[in-house]
């Protein structure tokens, strides 16, 4: 088993990208809510915000078109490779512009494609701030693609929901100093569940929040603060469907922490009130 040990040889997402049937829609959508620039107009659409990417390709909506995890350096990313493809993993070539050389790519189990590659960490502004932080899928599958990430690719299990029977209804992984990059909820289909910002600290979410407002985008759950991660949070909607979260706090780890176990119940997902169970 490989291990992406955070405190030597940290890995993070970087950029994501969104299939759309109406790219310029959504690109538009980003621009005015996540206070975001055009970069390119494509295909694909890729635009910048203060320590966030995005990319929004043609294809049926509310789909996952990839998720770029970045090392910080490039033995970093060819030794993971190396071990990779010793465990007989197909691996591909990137399909990201906004990596380099040596940069390739792999699917997990569902089909979601994970590419990985280097970067910088994403400079931050001062103005409207939000960092692209994890992603989030739902599957059917969870055994299966807990031993793809966990036992594959080496990501540390953070926390676990299990029901009252032991079985796993949502896994949290991380692949640096923070609680997770990335998660997956059991549910009826496997489908993206939501990306991530994180703006750091509780008035943020309030300006946030404010700035939406003006813009007549309502929150559709929170704010709320959920018990794995005890981030503070609220999620809205882009025009597709898909739920983009505003996140705060999320909990920096331990280099000793142990794996915790939630009960698969409302509270776990919203300490404050009410929770979205995903099965």
């Amino acid at each position: 088993m490989t291990t992406i040990y955070w405190k030597d040889n940290p890995v993070w997402l970087d950029h994501i990208m969104l299939q759309s049937g109406d790219p310029p829609k959504l690109a538009d959508f980003y621009c005015k809510a996540l206070c975001m620039t055009v970069v390119d107009h494509g295909p694909p659409i890729y635009l910048e915000g203060a320590g966030r990417k995005l990319l929004i390709g043609h294809g049926t909506s509310r789909q996952l078109g990839f998720g770029g995890y970045a090392f910080g350096v490039n033995e970093g990313l060819e030794r993971f490779h190396s071990v990779l493809q010793a465990q007989g993993l197909t691996l591909d070539l990137s399909p990201s512009p906004l990596f380099s050389d040596g940069a390739f790519s792999l699917a997990d189990p569902d089909g979601n494609r994970l590419v990985f590659g280097t970067s910088s960490r994403s400079t931050i502004g001062a103005d409207r701030s939000a960092r692209l932080q994890h992603l989030v899928v739902a599957t059917d599958d969870m055994a299966t693609m807990l031993e793809f990430y966990s036992g594959q690719l080496g990501f540390g299990v953070t926390d676990r929901v299990e029901d009252e029977s032991g079985d796993l209804r949502a896994c949290f992984l991380n692949s640096d100093a923070e609680h997770h990059s990335f998660a997956f909820f059991k549910a009826s289909e496997k489908r993206l569940d939501h990306h991530s910002y994180e703006v750091e600290e509780w008035g943020l979410i309030r300006d946030w929040a404010d700035h939406l407002a003006d813009l007549d985008i309502k929150i559709v759950w929170g704010p709320g603060r959920h018990g794995p991660g005890n981030n503070l949070f609220f999620m809205i909607h882009d025009p597709d469907g898909n739920w983009v979260e505003i996140s705060a706090e999320l909990e920096k780890l331990a280099a000793n922490r142990d794996t915790h176990i939630w009960p698969h119940d409302e509270k776990t997902l919203n300490l404050w009130g009410p929770g979205y169970l995903r099965s």
